[in-house]
């Protein structure tokens, strides 16, 4: 399916009885993410709960694949989790769900930012499922890459993908509810 006939099916799925007021919540949520993206990464939210998970779950799965996949696997679980979501979501034909699964991606990647840039001081608290001293994923592997000293610029643009992966939610998502509230004015 071309761009072109997504925003068509898009537009169609806008009015097939869609709640454009159950949506409005999410889409204030995906503001303040925009907010805490731009301006307070390392503010912690429930959701980054989910991202926490997801990232520990991605050392357990690529673990097998060697000790730098293996620390690498959390972040990138972290990534690839919202863009599962992204695709999942258009193959349902959720469009308002696959949007906002831009958000939590920019949300991911301003978590992920914060622990970037943490890699040569190493001041946040650490998760250790396995005992023993707990590595800093990313002191590893920039230490590995002999990019360190890069650690702030790598975070500083890990941060701005995360603002851009809101803004992407915020053009959809209100390119959605404004499709929405159109439907449901033509059929009052």
């Amino acid at each position: 399916m071309s761009l072109e006939e997504k925003r068509i099916d898009a537009r169609a799925w806008c009015t097939e009885d869609r709640s454009f007021f159950w949506r409005l919540p999410i889409f204030a949520y995906g503001l303040f993410l925009l907010w805490k993206t731009a301006l307070r990464p390392d503010l912690f939210t429930p959701f980054d709960f989910l991202n926490l998970g997801i990232h520990e779950l991605g050392h357990i799965v690529t673990m097998p694949f060697g000790e730098w996949i293996g620390i690498a696997g959390g972040s990138i679980a972290q990534i690839l989790a919202p863009l599962f979501g992204v695709w999942q979501f258009l193959r349902q034909r959720d469009y308002f769900a696959a949007a906002f699964s831009f958000a939590w991606l920019g949300e991911s990647l301003a978590n992920l930012s914060v622990y970037i840039g943490d890699a040569r001081k190493q001041e946040l608290p650490l998760a250790n499922l396995f005992g023993g001293d707990p590595i800093h994923d990313w002191n590893y592997l920039l230490t590995s890459l002999d990019r360190l000293g890069s650690d702030t610029l790598y975070a500083r643009r890990v941060q701005a993908m995360g603002i851009l992966s809101v803004l992407v939610f915020i053009w959809l998502g209100g390119w959605l509810l404004k499709e929405m509230l159109g439907a449901k004015a033509r059929t009052t």
